[in-house]
């Protein structure tokens, strides 16, 4: 075994709080092996990565128990010894590789100082070992981009960047903390396949560490599941996906969204959340949220079961858990009695357009445009889901808050209720906000932290005028908390009191006050655990049949869009290239933009394969956008007439629009 860790524990000593971040904790990883950690925020993922590398702050940290690597324990070495070990023979790729790149070097004299520190180069030879690392994780222009910094570099070129600086020295044994959680689903298909790639070449061990069960079931051979700081179960990759022994495994599985779930299913969630760690319950730490939980699971805590040779779990009742293919389980809780739509359109939008104005430098007159959004038309039905997919920067949230002047648009039309918002003024598109309303991405950016939840909700209820009296406000607050499934207690609490679940519960309690039609959902559930996600998701589809809610739902996951969404628009470049129902755009996509996305989106079981459609360049920037077609400049079908003539949005089935020449 090329790492062993034998009962760790490390221990936050704050004040008179002890958090227990990782709490007896055993695994082995052999030589060339992909071991996965999943599980959600809080759960000691992370904490046990940097315990193996020491780069934790003693104190308030303690770490205790055995990690022998190389048949040497890492814990007993001094500080002097481990920087031999870290770097050399360990490294690390971060999740956030802009806080860990520094702004001020080059990409290649970072790279360099590692190569020179570790293996005593000099310059000339450090830098041509640079070179080919940088060739070697599949930058382009190796030798021009060496030279560049860190904030010239796309999201994907840093992450690669940051894996190049881990593999300088040809170390042993690699930890991936994250490495694609921050990325585009293009970007992420990339990265995961070259982390396997160099896996494959150099025969690296890695401890791969995500909370997405679709990117472990790409990449690991074995996992580790955690939850408060435990082990929960540990399994080959194919068992835990198919055989899952472990209620808290078996829920994540169910909370998943997939692309190929029959549409109209319900997710599967996970109650509660996870506990404090300075708090932690007696017996199993996972009973407060388990169904299945009895009294000796309330007073006992259950020690790691093996049920094979390949397979731990630390469940009193793993054997009444269902022996059953987890792809099958997703689609069995089917929602009955789902609303369609109707045919009288809420919202039209025709050739909206949003330019923002740049300058090239300070002493240029020269003005360039960022062509955020260019004529863009679409409309939505009352009761409607529209969900709007695309890479970051393509425009999605510029055009949400365009519709709701939030921006103001350069051109085009906004028609909401027959009236054209664009030209509404004061009062009136005051009044108009009470029937448009927004969730945000982040509810902990969004809410201010000053201010009590219940003050929070009653701030639209007061510019409006919606309360009759400070009774009737009253009431109005705890109605709304009550429909987002927030008790009376949440009201007098304050935002970082609450889970990020239930933040987002506020901003749609907040949402819901003005009593609206139409909601732009902008990546409401993108920084949320896969078993809150459900739970949100869940909500916004119950709000909608019960209120007949509109939604624009804005989001990078396709998976999720697909669930929620009746139609389904692919943005690129500030344009839809692409609209149509949603269960036929992911089954049978058109145009090649949306074929590449569909193909890089993980999927949640081990064995099931899709052709993937590798988008080798980077995106173009917004304020050069390409002549023709914007896509042509990564599109594998690309021909000349692409390159010059840009195609249209045309209608080629009923409710099928694609902007392609050749479809």
């Amino acid at each position: 075994m090329l790492l062993s860790v034998r009962g760790l524990k490390t221990y936050f000593y704050m004040g008179n709080e002890v958090i227990k971040a990782v709490n007896e904790v055993d695994f082995d990883l052999g030589e060339g092996e992909i071991l996965g950690i999943v599980g959600e925020s809080g759960s000691g993922k992370s904490v046990c990565a940097r315990s193996i590398l020491r780069i934790l702050p003693v104190p308030p940290a303690k770490i205790s128990g055995e990690i022998y690597f190389k048949g040497e324990d890492l814990l007993k070495l001094n500080e002097s010894q481990m920087q031999g070990i870290r770097g050399k023979e360990i490294s690390m790729i971060f999740q956030e590789p802009m806080t860990s790149l520094n702004p001020v070097l080059t990409i290649g004299q970072q790279i360099a100082e590692s190569i020179i520190f570790h293996q005593k180069l000099n310059k000339k030879e450090a830098w041509q070992k640079t070179i080919e690392i940088l060739e070697l994780v599949k930058i382009p222009e190796a030798s021009r981009r060496a030279k560049e910094y860190p904030h010239q570099l796309s999201g994907g070129m840093k992450q690669r960047a940051m894996i190049a600086m881990a593999l300088s020295s040809n170390p042993s044994f690699l930890i991936a903390d994250e490495p694609t959680t921050a990325l585009d689903v293009t970007i992420q298909k990339q990265i995961l396949y070259l982390v396997k790639d160099i896996q494959g070449k150099l025969g690296t061990s890695v401890l791969f560490i995500t909370h997405n069960l679709g990117v472990i079931a790409e990449i690991a051979e074995k996992v580790l599941v955690m939850y408060a700081g435990k082990i929960l179960e540990y399994a080959s990759v194919e068992e835990l996906f198919y055989q899952p022994q472990h209620p808290y495994t078996s829920g994540l599985l169910k909370s998943l969204p997939r692309l190929d779930a029959p549409q109209g299913t319900e997710l599967n969630t996970i109650p509660g959340r996870v506990p404090p760690l300075s708090a932690l319950p007696q017996g199993c730490v996972f009973h407060p949220r388990c169904s299945l939980a009895e009294k000796k699971c309330r007073e006992e805590e259950p020690p790691l079961f093996k049920l094979s040779e390949n397979h731990l779990s630390r469940c009193w009742k793993s054997d009444q858990i269902e022996k059953q293919d987890s792809r099958t389980k997703i689609s069995t809780f089917l929602v009955g009695n789902q609303k369609k739509f109707s045919d009288d359109y809420l919202l039209n939008v025709k050739n909206l357009t949003k330019h923002f104005q740049v300058k090239s430098n300070m002493f240029s007159k020269e003005r360039k445009y960022v062509r955020a959004v260019e004529k863009t038309s679409l409309s939505l039905a009352k009761g409607e889901v529209l969900g709007l997919v695309g890479e970051s920067g393509c425009g999605k949230t510029t055009l949400g808050m365009c519709i709701l002047r939030l921006i103001e648009p350069t051109g085009g039309e906004v028609i909401f209720r027959d009236k054209n918002i664009v030209q509404l003024k004061d009062e009136d598109l005051l009044s108009m906000r009470k029937h448009m309303q927004i969730i945000f991405q982040d509810p902990f950016g969004s809410l201010n932290p000053r201010t009590k939840i219940k003050d929070i909700v009653r701030e639209p209820l007061f510019i409006h005028k919606l309360a009759e009296s400070k009774s009737d406000e009253e009431a109005k607050i705890i109605k709304l908390l009550g429909e987002v499934g927030l008790d009376e207690t949440c009201a007098n609490k304050y935002p970082h009191e609450l889970s990020g679940g239930q933040r987002q519960r506020v901003a749609i309690a907040r949402a819901l006050a003005v009593s609206p039609e139409f909601i732009v959902c902008d990546e409401c559930v993108s920084a949320l655990d896969v078993s809150v996600q459900a739970q949100i998701i869940n909500l916004l589809e119950d709000l909608k049949n019960k209120k007949n809610l509109s939604y624009l739902f804005i989001s990078h996951d396709l998976s999720v869009t697909k669930h929620i969404s009746d139609r389904v628009g692919i943005m690129y470049l500030g344009k839809i290239v692409e609209m149509a129902d949603s269960e036929n755009i992911c089954s049978s996509p058109k145009h090649p933009y949306t074929k590449a996305l569909i193909s890089s989106v993980p999927i949640p079981d081990p064995n099931l394969k899709r052709e993937y459609i590798p988008l080798t360049e980077e995106i173009p920037s917004p304020i050069n956008i390409p002549t023709g077609c914007g896509f042509h400049t990564r599109c594998p079908f690309v021909t000349e007439k692409c390159k010059t003539l840009e195609p249209e949005l045309k209608e080629v089935e009923k409710g099928w629009l694609v902007a392609c020449h050749f479809v």
